[in-house]
């Protein structure tokens, strides 16, 4: 059996408590999570990570920044009011507003 090694990484120490603020909402330990990661670069061969100057993950940001605040107790907008936003927005663009 493979002994333990021990890892040590400097990290900015907001992010650091931002992170295992989520990890532990997700029922897991920072280094639990440093564990997998290394797992899976091992498994992959490759670093899991997709570099990009694309905003196509700023979904999941907004998915987080959302949780967080309902968590905070937003409600939200009611829903007739969204769609009838919508339907407005579709009759500005030549639709006829209807469903």
């Amino acid at each position: 059996m493979p002994g333990n090694a021990n890892l040590s990484v400097r990290v900015d120490s907001d992010v650091k408590a931002q992170a295992e603020e989520i990890l532990s909402e997700l029922g897991m330990t920072m280094t639990g999570a440093f564990n997998m990661f290394l797992k899976q670069i091992v498994r992959e061969r490759a670093v899991p990570l997709s570099l990009s100057l694309d905003s196509s993950n700023a979904l999941y940001a907004d998915l987080l920044e959302a949780r967080t605040a309902r968590l905070d107790g937003y409600r939200g907008r009611d829903g007739w009011d969204v769609l009838s936003d919508m339907l407005k927005a579709i009759d500005e663009e030549g639709g006829n507003g209807e469903l």
